[in-house]
């Protein structure tokens, strides 16, 4: 598969869930990927942990159902990256996921 018209969509939303999904919502059908700077971080849930009886905090960015969500991140706070990458899922036949090196490049 070769697109010839890539449209790519950068913002900067300081953190805003709200925004982060409407913009999600509203680039689905016009943009091929959307790069987020400033992502909101949002508790995921709390990892097991021996060393914590109440277990350790992993934070992630929202997800949605048209868009894969790159991000490079070991989940905890102080690592959470400054973009994450959300890449159309009418671009799967590329089979982007399987060269995640050039999306976190």
């Amino acid at each position: 598969m070769i697109k010839h018209n890539l449209c790519i969509f950068f913002q900067n939303i300081r953190k805003n869930k709200i925004l982060t999904n409407t913009i999600l919502e509203t680039q689905k059908n016009v943009s091929d990927i959307i790069l987020i700077q400033e992502p909101p971080r949002v508790l995921i849930c709390c990892i097991p942990s021996h060393t914590n009886p109440k277990g350790n905090p992993y934070y992630g960015t929202l997800n949605h159902p048209k868009w894969f969500l790159f991000i490079q991140s070991n989940g905890s706070i102080e690592n959470y990256p400054r973009v994450v990458t959300y890449i159309n899922k009418s671009l799967s036949k590329m089979r982007i996921s399987l060269r995640k090196d050039l999306i976190h490049h």
